[in-house]
């Protein structure tokens, strides 16, 4: 009967049951049009993007060239009107046309008043504070200005004028030429001359400078920023990069725009990512400098963007529902073999998936059916491998906890035997020994001690192997005092100033976690004792891994690049001579915390001190 379904099973033309899996999951078309829509708006995006930006750097030259030629127009004005000035016949005849320089005195009073008349005729503009003439190497030799309160005040040499940094020697550079210079500061405010070169006999005799300061007002300067748009901002410096200005304040401009005149480069700002375009001002001694937004100027690609994002997504959702409803009817189909999954997951290998299909999912439950078996058969062979390599195991420990005994007893007997005659000799025959034997008879005593001290760190050392943590809530706080008060009487003498901020409790063993402080905070005190000012600091920082305790000192420190040696049995970085010790502390606390499935490390440099942090896990997985 089964037979004749089956056959008549396989004659159906066409059968959902018959087909494959990736016919059955139409995700594939979801997946499709995903692919299609990010390949489309990746490309139109990158389109636009690459329009726009081609488009504002156009802008952003064309602005720079339009307010260069603007402000070299204004110079041009500024230049005539100067230069008009120096023809007058007073300031002509107040130098003198063959030497280049100054005359005498008695040619100084004949000239100096008239010329002094002519320069103050040039402060009538009232953006004008001062103008001076000046000889041919830049040395100021009369001098008109205002005062605070708008009088004209006038002087020789510089005398009762606070010139701006480095404008008292000014040399043009320029000869028989009329030009907007350089600025200065002085003070909190910033000037800049207009230089006409002053001729006689068609030859230049000096020259006249015409001061002007800088002034713009911030509602003028947004006005500017507005009417240039996308975030402009506009900036003046000198040609030689000695002074930039935002026409309010001196900035720092380093920019790289600064450093390529006349190219577009792309930076970053404080604010966000900018375009800049930097060009000479002709008649000038300046550079202009214009900045553009790139967040305003690709705000139209930024807006094509979300539309192409909000109808992919709509096309998503659509697609992933169409799919959904196809693949539902796959994925009944998968229950059971879900099902019987989780029960092997959880030891019950006796739950066979019934196969009753002959597609992807009917041989998929034949092999899952097949790695049961394997699964059940393996795990038997794994048990009977653990039961054996246990066997063996406390076959080692027991040869483990031997050699243990052996050490504490069987060396222990010679030590005492060697400490033994070595005290005899001491107490007995100490007052014929000369200095030497006294020397060799203290250094028996004090290795046979070390030796003592280091087969007890071995035997402890190898005691922990076996011994599991024992989790409990502990008070890191007492514990940390405790090994204060136990540890600093061991130093008489010494003033050593211990400070144990309050630190979190943890879960751990109570016992090794009194080992890793007993011996990270005595580490800490036998390192830093040296020190006038001994100085040992405990501490703890919460993170969200775990609570990180910390213990620092101000001793002898060591070289980081030695630090892989630290938690390793027998591995100083120190000397004995130096420092006593038997090199195992340190690898203890890092067994003891390795149990405890945390983390230690530490920080120093020599002769700064040292810190050692270890990490308690938030939570015990």
């Amino acid at each position: 009967m089964e037979h004749k379904k089956l056959t008549s099973s396989n004659r159906m033309p066409f059968s959902i049951g018959n087909l494959s899996i990736r016919q059955q999951l139409p995700l594939l078309i979801c997946l499709l049009l995903l692919v299609l829509i990010v390949l489309f708006g990746s490309i139109s995006y990158l389109g636009v993007r690459r329009a726009s930006m081609a488009i504002g750097e156009q802008r952003l030259q064309s602005l720079t060239q339009e307010l260069s030629s603007m402000f070299q127009q204004s110079g041009t004005s500024l230049s005539s009107t100067t230069q008009a000035f120096a023809r007058q016949e007073d300031i002509v005849h107040f130098f003198d046309a063959d030497t280049g320089s100054f005359s005498g005195n008695d040619s100084r009073r004949r000239s100096s008043g008239k010329a002094l008349e002519a320069l103050q005729k040039t402060l009538a503009d009232s953006q004008t504070t001062w103008a001076d003439l000046r000889d041919l190497q830049g040395k100021a030799l009369l001098r008109a200005g205002k005062s605070a309160g708008g009088s004209l005040m006038a002087g020789e040499n510089g005398k009762r004028f606070v010139e701006p940094d480095g404008a008292k020697e000014v040399n043009p550079g320029r000869r028989d030429s009329n030009f907007v210079g350089k600025f200065y500061l002085a003070g909190d405010s910033m000037y800049f001359p207009i230089v006409a070169t002053v001729s006689k006999n068609g030859k230049p005799a000096g020259y006249l400078f015409r001061w002007r300061p800088v002034r713009a007002t911030q509602k003028a300067l947004i006005q500017l920023s507005k009417l240039l748009g996308a975030k402009a901002a506009l900036y003046f410096g000198n040609f030689d990069g000695s002074l930039w200005t935002d026409l309010l304040h001196p900035v720092s401009n380093t920019s790289p725009a600064a450093k390529n005149l006349d190219k577009t480069v792309h930076y970053d700002r404080p604010g966000g990512k900018v375009i800049g375009y930097a060009m000479p001002i002709p008649g000038t001694e300046w550079l202009i400098m214009v900045e553009l937004s790139e967040d305003l100027i690709l705000e139209a690609a930024d807006r094509f963007l979300y539309w192409m994002i909000g109808i992919g997504a709509v096309l998503l959702i659509t697609g992933s529902w169409i799919a959904w409803l196809i693949s539902r009817n796959v994925t009944r189909r998968l229950d059971r073999l879900m099902h019987a999954t989780a029960a092997m997951a959880g030891g019950d290998y006796s739950s066979p998936v019934a196969v009753d299909r002959q597609d992807e999912i009917g041989r998929l439950a034949t092999s899952f059916n097949a790695m049961t078996m394997e699964v059940r058969h393996t795990q038997e062979e794994l048990e009977k491998k653990v039961r054996r390599r246990t066997q063996e195991l406390e076959a080692a420990n027991k040869e483990l906890e031997a050699f243990s005994y052996s050490v504490s007893h069987d060396l222990r007997a010679p030590l005492r035997a060697v400490s033994g005659y070595a005290m005899m000799l001491k107490e007995d025959y100490d007052n014929t020994f000369d200095d030497e034997a006294r020397r060799i008879t203290d250094n028996i005593l004090s290795n046979v001690k070390m030796m003592g001290r280091l087969i007890d760190d071995l035997i402890e050392f190898s005691r922990l192997g076996k011994r599991e943590p024992r989790r409990e809530i502990t008070d890191m706080k007492t514990l940390a005092d405790d090994c204060v008060a136990t540890l600093v009487p061991a130093w008489p003498g010494e003033k050593f100033r211990i400070d144990v901020a309050p630190l979190p409790v943890c879960n751990g063993d109570r016992d090794l976690l009194r080992q890793v402080w007993a011996n990270l905070i005595g580490n800490a005190m036998k390192y830093s004792s040296k020190r006038p000012d001994p100085c040992v600091t405990i501490g703890a920082m919460e993170e969200e891994t775990g609570v990180v305790y910390f213990v620092r000192d101000n001793g002898a420190g060591f070289d980081m690049k030695y630090s892989g040696k630290l938690f390793k049995v027998f591995q100083r970085l120190h000397s004995q001579d130096e420092f006593e010790g038997t090199g195992v502390g340190l690898a203890l606390v890092k067994r003891i915390l390795d149990k405890h499935r945390a983390d230690i490390w530490a920080e120093s440099s020599p002769g700064n001190g040292a810190v050692f942090y270890f990490r308690l896990p938030a939570s015990d997985e």
